[in-house]
Formats: C-alpha cells, structure tokens, sequence
C-alpha cells in the first residue's frame, strides 16, 4: 500500500512546546492533515504503541529520560516502527558521540537546527520516494510471512524500484533471520560486485559465522574495518567471531577500541564486560559494567544482568561491601521485576557467603529459590544457572545438580548454555559429576524426540502427537521438543489437509519457542509451511 506526503499518519516528539508547534505549522503547511505530538520520551513510545505512523519527526535531545536515539532503538526492539517507516531525527548536536548514535540506530535522516518547512519537505519528499513502496513488505513482516515479504521485496527489485539497495538490504536481513544462508550469501555478493558497501561485506562476514568459517569471517570483518573503522557493527561481529574461538584476549582489545569510537552502547558495554571478565581483565570488566549501568538508565537495554555482573566482579576484586550495594541499587532500579529480584538474590547469596556470613547467605539464597519457584517456567536458564552456583557454594550438591539437571532437560541444544554450565562444574572441581550429569539429561531427551520422530516416519502422527504432548508438559522450556511437537502437528496436516484447529496449536507453540529463542531457525520455516498450508 503506497501513501503520499498530504496522507501521513504524523508523529512529532521534541520537549519544547515551541517546537512542537513549529512543525505542526511546517507539515500542516505541507497539507499533512493528521498529526500527533509528544512532548517526551515515554509519550513517544506510548503513542507508538497505540498507532501506526507513516512519518515520525523526533528531536534528539528530550530532556529528563530517554532521548531520540533511545525511543528509536526501543521502538524498534518492540516492533512498534517497521521498514516503511519515516524517521527524521532533529538535533542541534554533532558531537562524536552524537554521530556514532546514529551509526547504531539508523534513522532515516537528520536535520541539524535551525530548520525551516522547505529543507523540511524536500526530505521528507525524498524519503517518501523511497519509502512508499514498503508497506506491503512491512504488512508481511508483521504477519510473520516473511517467505512473502522476501517475494514483495523480489517483485519491488523486478519493478526497478527507485531503493533497490534498501530493498536488497532488508531481504537479506530476512534470509539471515530465517537461516538462509546461501541465499543471503547471493544477495550480498550481487551487492558487492557493483560496489564495496560495508552492510553487505559484513553481511557475507555473517555467512561464514554461521558456517563456522571462523578464520574467513575474521578476514571479512577486519576488510571492513580497514575500509572504514567507524563501521562498529564489523567489531562487534569481530569480537563475536574471536569470542567463539575461544580468543578472549583479542576479542576484549576489539571491543576496546570499539568502545573508544561509540562509548554509548549498553550491548556493547556489557559484551566488553563478559569477555573482560571471563578474561580475568577485572578492571576492564568493572569500568564496562558501570558504563552499561549509566548509559543504559533511559534504555531499553537496561539490564539487572550487568549489575548481578559487575557485583561478581567487585567480589572477585575484594570489595563485598561495594557489590552489595550495588545489588541493592538493583532491587531499586527494577523494584517491580521478580526475574530481577532473584538475580540479585542468588548474587548477594554468593557475596555474603564470600565475606563468610553464611547465615545472611543462606537467607537470600532461600529467597531466590523462592522467587524461582513463583515464577514457574517464566524463569531463564541463566538464572536457574546462577541459583545453582548459589547452591553449589554453600555445598548443596545435590539440590544444585538437580537443578541443572533440569535445566539441561529443557536446554539439551543450546551450546552456549552448555559451556556455562560446565564452567560451574569445572569451578567447584565436580568435572566428572557434571559430565554425567550432561550425559544421562540429555539422553533422556533425545530418547524421546527420536521415538516422535520416528512415530511420525511410520505415519503415527497421532502418537507421535501424544508422545511429545507429554514430553512438553514435562520439559515446558525445552524449544527442540516444543518445535518438534509443531513439525508433528504440521506433517499431520500435510496428510490430512489444513485444520483450523491445528494450525492455531502449531502458531501456539511456534510462539512458545520463538519467546524462548527468537533465533530458531525452525520457527521461521515452520511459520512458513503453516502460511502455505493455509493458502493451500
């Protein structure tokens, strides 16, 4: 569906009421008839919640809270903005910091005061252009069709739309999303052999990640930086590459100079402060985690993790007082968050356990397991992980084997989860219990997905159904199973034609992983399948 300028649903967002009704006259003079205003942060976001719009103008500076930067990058984790949507950021900064903001969150344009309506129009008109032909892409996206929004964007490229290169960037986004590596791979390579453009080598870095072509992707990621050293996502990917490899060391110096051209990154301030601190680097880990702390406060990204975090590290530089308190500024900062509150309760339990108050570290870890327990299945690995540590160094052995016993049941294939926990293992010298410990869990799941799978070779797609109906009871956060159990569902409507009734159990479960892991591949074809089956 395309949109002209005069029909634009319009956001305008600037704490200045001044402001705001100086570009209610600039777009109303546009003859933009629906316009909305904000006159912070936290409107911006709420009024983005409860509409679409086609065009939103921000200011960059929003006084007290979040600023433009911060509600672009949460509205987009929330999905509330989507790709034919037209963000213009206003701002009377240029600094560095101000620009590598922009690097990370990608609006669509800036405008530095002071502004007038024509510079006003003439990019908004241009963006238009651009921007007008996605809506049809958008709606598939939001309909979890990605399968048809790479057709739309297929379709657009065939029409010679005038943003072919943004078109081309967002298919290959979707095809690495779904796990279509080779197709991505040749949309990347389409690009570049007309042009070096730093997205698309970067892109084809990715390829060779997921393929575990460590040493090729380090090659393509430093060719990117050597091009152009303020492409920051090439970093990240470096550190992520050498991280995989095991090489701490270097993927900590990458994130340092990293941190050195845009400081303001609470994801890349934690991840420089986990690889810090699994590379005993405490004081690198300590200033990374106390950045995150500050430049998160407005942010999306906030985290209780960085705090449980950068207490551990204080623990480990002998300052139990120091990380209690700032578990304690945690409790405040996420008063209302149960997951937050057992963070910081499994933490202070090892803290206190640390400074040799076993009492007071006993108390807190007992009211950790307490909140684990009210939050049933809405609790991560990770936290149940920290429980266990908690467990494990007040010697209760066997509560914290069971305890990761259940969690690798529900976690059978997350390999990372995996190294995590074998680390508790090998740091309370329990390597021998822990590799059993793997073995006999993951057995007992692997046991059961081949018996369903094998039930729906032999055409028993109703056993099957069954078998691993129960297995999900059982093993409520294990995505393999749940996956499982909608392939099962889905070869049952492949035999026996689309059910209404079926299909919503199938999306349900989808669902379910997809909150469990946004980065299923399965999810995104089975999704598919189901979208085919029911135009079939």
């Amino acid at each position: 569906m395309t949109f002209t300028l005069q029909q634009a649903n319009t956001l305008i967002v600037d704490d200045f009421q001044g402001m705001r009704t100086m570009l209610r006259h600039f777009v109303r003079q546009m003859g933009i008839t629906r316009i909305s205003t904000a006159s912070n942060a936290s409107e911006a976001i709420s009024m983005l919640a409860s509409a679409k719009f086609d065009v939103v103008i921000c200011d960059y500076n929003l006084g007290h809270g979040a600023n433009g930067h911060q509600v672009l990058e949460e509205a987009k984790m929330r999905n509330l903005v989507g790709v034919s949507t037209i963000w213009i950021m206003v701002t009377a900064e240029k600094t560095t910091e101000m620009v590598m903001g922009a690097t990370e969150v990608k609006p669509d344009d800036y405008l530095l005061k002071p502004i007038n309506q024509v510079l006003l129009q003439s990019r908004l008109e241009k963006l238009i252009a651009r921007k007008q032909c996605l809506g049809v892409v958008e709606t598939a996206i939001r309909a979890r069709d990605f399968g048809g929004a790479i057709g739309h964007c297929d379709q657009l490229l065939k029409d010679k739309a005038v943003n072919a290169q943004e078109i081309l960037r967002i298919k290959s986004d979707l095809l690495l999303t779904m796990g279509e590596y080779d197709a991505a791979k040749l949309v990347f390579e389409s690009v570049l052999a007309v042009r070096n453009i730093a997205w698309a080598k970067t892109g084809l870095g990715k390829v060779l990640f997921y393929a575990q072509d460590y040493a090729a992707a380090i090659a393509m990621f430093e060719q990117v930086l050597q091009d152009n050293r303020m492409y920051v996502e090439a970093a990240d990917w470096l550190a992520k590459t050498y991280d995989a490899m095991g090489e701490l060391a270097r993927a900590e110096k990458v994130l340092l100079d990293a941190v050195k051209l845009s400081p303001n990154s609470p994801v890349r301030q934690k991840n420089l402060g986990d690889t810090a601190f699994k590379n005993g680097s405490l004081d690198v880990a300590q200033a990374a985690f106390e950045k995150n702390i500050k430049t998160s406060e407005f942010s999306a990204h906030k985290n209780p993790a960085v705090y449980a975090s950068l207490a551990e590290v204080l623990g480990e530089k002998n300052a139990p007082e120091e990380a209690l308190k700032v578990l304690n500024q945690s409790k405040v900062d996420f008063r209302a968050n149960a997951s937050a509150a057992l963070q910081a309760a499994a933490a202070e339990s090892r803290i206190y356990q640390k400074m040799g108050q076993v009492d007071k570290a006993q108390a807190a870890l007992a009211n950790a397991e307490q909140l684990a327990d009210e939050l049933g299945d809405k609790v991560s690995p990770d936290l149940l992980v920290e429980v266990a540590k908690s467990q494990l160094k007040l010697g209760q052995k066997d509560k914290a084997c069971n305890l990761l016993g259940r969690v690798i049941k529900n976690n059978h294939e997350n390999m990372a989860l995996s190294g995590q926990i074998e680390a508790v293992f090998a740091s309370e010298n329990l390597v021998q219990e822990g590799r059993a410990l793997f073995s006999t869990s993951r057995q007992e799941v692997i046991d059961i997905n081949n018996q369903g799978v094998l039930l729906a070779k032999q055409g028993n797609f109703e056993r099957g159904v069954e078998l691993l109906r129960s297995a999900v009871q059982q093993l409520p956060g294990n995505e393999g199973v749940i996956i499982n159990l909608a392939g099962l569902l889905i070869g049952q409507m492949n035999k026996e034609g689309y059910s209404d009734a079926l299909a919503a159990q199938a999306l349900a479960l989808l669902e379910r992983v997809h909150e469990l892991n946004p980065g299923n591949k399965k999810y995104y074809t089975y999704t598919q399948v189901l979208h085919r089956l029911k135009r079939d």
